[in-house]
């Protein structure tokens, strides 16, 4: 499948701002589920950019803006090509759980093990997450399904583009959250079982909302965020616990890390721009024919 990308972030600001430093990270990964085309980044006002790669090898854009200025705006448009692997969770539902120390005892795995800046586990996350294991199946498959589905059946989403993330602690609490949130609470259950979890940021394509019907899945039209489980012998296998499905050719990934910290879209500071601050968020994922 061949999807089109164009997100667009608009500031505006009430008093004019100066030293407005920004890194992006909107450029989708190349690996083995998709291949990226070229991408096309406009800033608005008009500045240079420079790339380089971070601790996880996603591609990160950077740009200053020195002069005054009263809106900034970041768009960026590109292509993917996304591949069906469809038989991986099937194979998945086959891997035994008595397999799990030889990926704890994996150090490249370490770091999606234990606990980061929006990722923790306490007493109530292992008692919650030994609960669902020891009520399922004894494969990775089956356990990371019902993991994934438990999040589903008790979380209430709440659609808010301006929600700042909040902790897997916070969300397992109130049980409400966004797609951002519900990333958070299957990564600390899965780290929890001694399951390498990862965190993704993307796009999810819809072909409802591109005929101008109902969204058929939560979170298509802005960016969205799901988890990547390391399962023995079959690598990262992807699945969106905010709409209780495996990751497949709908989904474009863009960046991966610890939690939402290590992959924000767009973080930056800047000097001014007033106490009043508008933003405006615009995503579309087309099919090409």
């Amino acid at each position: 499948m061949r999807l089109a990308i164009s997100h667009t972030t608009r500031y505006l600001y009430s008093f004019p701002a100066r030293s407005n430093i920004n890194e992006l990270r909107l450029a989708p990964e190349e690996n083995s589920r998709q291949k990226p085309g070229s991408l096309t980044l406009t800033i608005d006002p008009v500045t240079e950019l420079s790339e380089s790669r971070d601790l996880f090898g996603n591609l990160v854009h950077y740009f200053e803006i020195e002069g005054r200025h009263e809106s900034l705006m970041i768009r960026s448009d590109t292509e993917v090509e996304t591949i069906s692997q469809f038989d991986l969770p099937m194979r998945a539902m086959s891997v035994p759980l008595r397999n799990m120390e030889s990926e704890t005892g994996n150090a490249d795995l370490h770091q999606f093990l234990v606990d980061s800046h929006f990722v923790s586990k306490n007493p109530e996350t292992w008692r919650e997450a030994i609960d669902i294991h020891l009520d399922h199946e004894k494969t990775w498959g089956a356990l990371i399904q019902a993991l994934n589905d438990y999040i589903f059946d008790s979380c209430t989403f709440r659609d808010q583009i301006l929600h700042i993330p909040a902790t897997s602690v916070d969300v397992q609490r109130d049980k409400v959250g966004t797609c951002q949130d519900f990333a958070h609470l299957l990564i600390s259950y899965c780290r929890a079982l001694g399951m390498p979890a990862r965190y993704i940021s993307g796009y999810m394509y819809d072909p409802g909302l591109e005929r101008s019907e109902n969204a058929a899945f939560v979170g298509s039209g802005q960016s969205h965020a799901w988890v990547e489980v390391h399962v023995p012998r079959l690598g990262w296998i992807g699945i969106d616990p905010t709409n209780r499905k495996w990751v497949d050719e709908h989904y474009v990934s863009v960046a991966f890390g610890r939690d939402y910290h290590d992959v924000a879209p767009i973080r930056g500071s800047l000097i001014g721009g007033g106490e009043e601050r508008r933003l405006e968020v615009s995503v579309d994922v087309r099919s090409v024919k």
